[in-house]
């Protein structure tokens, strides 16, 4: 009874709900139909290590004393992860964003961006691209500016590892960031404040390489937020149906009697 009760009210309250739902509907499908797509690819990358010898050394006979020496490769391993943490502000600045952008407006980039899809489709079997594509890149690059190259780019970290998220509006483009990132990140190395560099290797290397099958879009996730928008103006729908029907004192069946007169009720005449 409680059941058909609870549908009599939104019975009652059908084109409310109808109203509210159907807005929500339109409201959803317009926004999910204007939102620009947008394309995001992950880039993962872990500091460099030599071959370590475990991380002490050898007790040491220094005149008499007997001395425990920590392995020097012990501190390039503990302070690589505040190099990590250093790396994760310097990715999201204005000056990585500007080095990015410099790279990616080489005029043989775009081609270099094409040539590795093309690999890859060989690979995988996937589609091929032409020079078209590689000319549409170069225009969105032409496009480009530093703060949308900054705005692409998020980064974070997990211990050793620099994690950078690349989002674009285009597959092509997240691709392209996202290498040109990579290149200013693996040709970075260690500058002493005195002295020379210790050797000519770079501070970080890349795991893994982007390609298509590692860039997702952006469409199912706005399917989904269109999703939910429509499942809470049903909930809000049904809520205001509710509230609606509570502060309604008007008597119209058998239950609003007994509510009201607090009375048990006898029998009813249908309504013909």
């Amino acid at each position: 009874m409680e059941l058909r009760h609870y549908w009599n009210v939104i019975w009652r309250w059908r084109w409310l709900v109808l109203i509210v739902v159907g807005l929500t509907a339109i409201v959803s499908a317009l926004l999910f139909l204007r939102t620009p797509r947008s394309y995001q690819t992950e880039l993962w990358f872990i500091t460099r290590q030599d071959t370590m010898n475990g991380t002490v050394g050898q007790p040491v006979d220094i005149e008499g004393q007997v001395l425990f020496m920590f392995d020097p490769f012990y501190y390039r391993w503990f302070g690589s992860e505040f190099l990590v943490d250093d790396y994760t502000l310097i990715t999201e600045s204005d000056a990585f964003a500007a080095s990015t952008l410099q790279i990616m407006r080489d005029p043989f980039f775009p081609n270099k961006v094409m040539e590795d899809l093309n690999t890859q489709a060989a690979e995988q079997g996937g589609p091929m691209r032409s020079e078209q594509d590689a000319n549409r890149l170069r225009e969105a690059i032409a496009r480009l500016r530093v703060a949308d190259v900054k705005n692409a780019i998020e980064s974070d970290r997990k211990h050793r590892e620099l994690h950078l998220v690349i989002t674009a509006p285009s597959a092509e483009l997240a691709k392209a960031i996202a290498d040109a990132a990579a290149t200013v990140l693996t040709d970075a190395k260690l500058k002493p404040v005195r002295g020379q560099l210790p050797d000519d290797r770079a501070v970080f290397a890349q795991i893994g390489r982007v390609g298509m099958d590692n860039i997702a879009s952006s469409r199912g996730r706005d399917l989904l937020n269109a999703a939910i928008r429509v499942l809470v103006g049903v909930a809000v729908a049904l809520a205001l149906a509710f509230l609606l029907e509570y502060l309604d004192n008007s008597v119209r069946d058998e239950h609003d009697a007994r509510r009201v007169l607090n009375l048990p009720v006898l029998g009813t005449i249908p309504r013909s």
